[in-house]
C-alpha cells in the first residue's frame, strides 16, 4: 500500500511562536481553522520534499455538487 504525504498549510498572524500556536489551537478548537487555511499539498510516495503538487481539499459547496453532476466532471 502507497502512502502518500498531505500537508495543509496554515499562515496565523502573531508576534511570537507560543502566540500563533495558541491562536492556532483555538481555531481549531473553535472550528474556525479555515480562517487561517492557505493551502494544501500532496506529494506522492516516491517523491521527495518540495516536489509536491498543490490540490484543493476544501469541502464543495452544494451548488458546486449540483454543478458538477450536471457537467458530469
Amino acid at each position: 500500500m502507497a502512502v502518500y504525504t498531505i500537508i495543509r498549510v496554515y499562515e496565523v498572524p502573531a508576534e511570537t511562536k507560543q502566540q500563533a500556536t495558541e491562536r492556532m489551537l483555538e481555531a481549531l478548537m473553535f472550528h474556525v481553522e479555515k480562517d487561517f487555511h492557505i493551502k494544501d499539498i500532496i506529494r506522492e510516495p516516491n517523491e521527495k520534499p518540495r516536489q509536491g503538487r498543490q490540490v484543493d481539499l476544501r469541502p464543495a459547496g452544494w451548488l458546486s455538487l449540483i454543478l458538477q453532476q450536471l457537467t458530469g466532471k
